[in-house]
């Protein structure tokens, strides 16, 4: 009885000197009021006990594993000036911490974000972990379950094993093709073999078929045109080297933190001009779509966003945007007084229609732009014969186009921020689920009558932003066009959170 009474006012007062220490030390600590309610969820026992415990010991060994992560070991050591006991939680929360959401706020970052935040389980999964004496799972179970996270941790892998060899510039004076020679062609041969594009590395200045097939693999993803030829394009790739290429597995391993977990959505990832439906791990429908311009000079960039299909507009009329009347429109009227009356356009000022002729277009500019411009549904509608209504803070939303021929680009940055999607009627029939044969939905295209579809089901919509990914087995690699991998880069240079 007195040995049991000793172990209840030991434990007493070690729980009383660990509540005691975080109220002494709270301003000095990174994450007071969580490490109150791990420590509230622990009993107020100790975790760390002494230098060479096993935590300690097991911490240590996670910190090692953080690099292929794109975290670093020494921004989660425990600070000094503080107890050992909470110098190490006050660390093993901020890692936690950034594993799951990320080591930057999305929002600070890119205005209007608005993909949702995970729960927060970090705490609850904290205190489990360190109940059950695993907490070396710590890694596995807070980092994202998508299955591009983990190829990416793969590639950031494999990327460290060959950073070290030289990588210096190739100069191209010309094209390379098929036949060809020339010295560059075996430094070409050996770095397409050491990033899995060829098979086989026997030295060669030849340019054979085995080569053009390994560009072709390269170029595609890379999103170049694979055309087996070595251009420009193809060279800058492959000038870059295992650490820079490291740099973007990071970032982009990064972006997979601030997500949820997707089990359905409508998927567009800007810098691939692609599109996804998924449904539980399934692929339903690829798209190629047209994103907004990348231009220096008329930056119009598609937003990150989160958002649900809520209507599907068949034959939809345009309400065109103000800055698009002014940049694009009038121009076009300048040029062609008829332009209008030829693409189905009408103008309203106050409700009113007006002749267009009657219009000074001369004195005309995005601050002073009195008129309304609408576009009649039709085959020449800039909006094509679908739309995708969701809601969000940019008026932004999916749609068809009569400009298919666009689609045949490999680079299709060139809308006002909206998504052109390929395959809108494929779109539509999955959204509708059954309800609608593509035969009906044909007849009420071809009726030309304006009509709003309410879809079966609400499928949410993710426009992410991935410069590399998994695709076909194959990790993929994007150019940045909107330059937001630098301004992550910037943002995450400065460290932890």
């Amino acid at each position: 009885m007195a040995t049991h009474l000793f172990i209840f006012l030991l434990l007493l007062s070690i729980a009383f000197a660990v509540e005691r220490d975080i109220k002494l030390y709270w301003n000095r600590l990174k994450n007071p009021q969580k490490i109150y309610q791990l420590y509230r969820s622990l009993g107020f026992s100790t975790i760390w006990n002494a230098e060479g415990s096993k935590n300690i010991m097991a911490y240590h060994r996670l910190l090692e594993k953080l690099r292929v992560h794109g975290l670093k070991e020494e921004d989660y050591l425990p600070k000094e000036g503080l107890p050992l006991e909470l110098a190490y939680t006050d660390s093993l929360i901020r890692l936690a911490y950034d594993l799951y959401y990320g080591r930057v706020e999305p929002k600070r970052l890119f205005g209007g974000w608005t993909i949702p935040r995970k729960p927060d389980i970090v705490i609850s999964l904290l205190s489990e972990l360190i109940k059950e004496d695993r907490l070396e799972e710590l890694i596995d179970r807070l980092s994202p379950p998508h299955k591009d996270y983990k190829r990416l941790v793969e590639e950031a892998e494999y990327l460290e094993e060959i950073s070290s060899i030289e990588w210096k510039s190739i100069r191209l004076n010309r094209e390379l093709g098929l036949g060809d020679k020339s010295p560059c062609l075996d430094e070409i041969r050996f770095r397409l073999f050491l990033l899995g594009d060829l098979e086989d590395y026997k030295p060669s200045y030849v340019f054979d078929k085995e080569l053009e097939r390994a560009v072709k693999r390269f170029q595609e993803r890379h999103g170049i045109n694979p055309t087996g030829k070595i251009g420009q394009a193809t060279i800058k790739w492959l000038n870059l080297s295992p650490a820079e290429r490291l740099k973007i597995i990071h970032l982009n391993l990064e972006k997979y933190r601030w997500l949820p977990e997707i089990v359905q959505g409508i998927i567009v990832n800007i810098p691939s001009f692609e599109m996804h439906v998924v449904k539980d791990g399934t692929v339903l429908l690829h798209s190629k779509v047209i994103v907004g311009r990348s231009y220096k000079e008329d930056f119009r960039p598609t937003p990150m966003l989160y958002s649900r299909v809520e209507s599907i507009t068949i034959n939809p009329k345009w309400y065109v945007p103000v800055s698009i009347s002014a940049k694009d429109i009038v121009p076009k009227v300048k040029k062609d007084p008829q332009f209008l009356s030829k693409k189905g356009f009408k103008v309203y000022m106050n409700g009113q229609e007006i002749d267009p002729s009657s219009i000074n277009w001369e004195g005309l500019s995005e601050e002073n732009f009195p008129y309304r411009l609408v576009q009649e549904a039709g085959p020449k509608n800039a909006l094509g014969r679908i739309k995708f209504n969701l809601p969000n803070p940019f008026d932004v939303y999916l749609h068809d186009t009569p400009d298919k021929h666009l689609f045949k680009r490999h680079r299709r940055d060139f809308s006002s921020g909206c998504i052109r999607i390929e395959k809108a009627k494929e779109l539509a029939l999955l959204l509708l689920d059954g309800d609608w044969s593509r035969e009906r939905l044909e007849r009420l295209i071809n009726a030309g009558e304006t009509a709003s579809l309410k879809p079966k089901n609400r499928m949410p919509v993710f426009i992410l932003y991935f410069t590399a990914f998994e695709k076909d087995g194959l990790i993929n690699y994007r150019e940045d066009i909107y330059e937001y991998d630098r301004i992550l880069s910037k943002a995450l240079s400065g460290g932890p959170r």
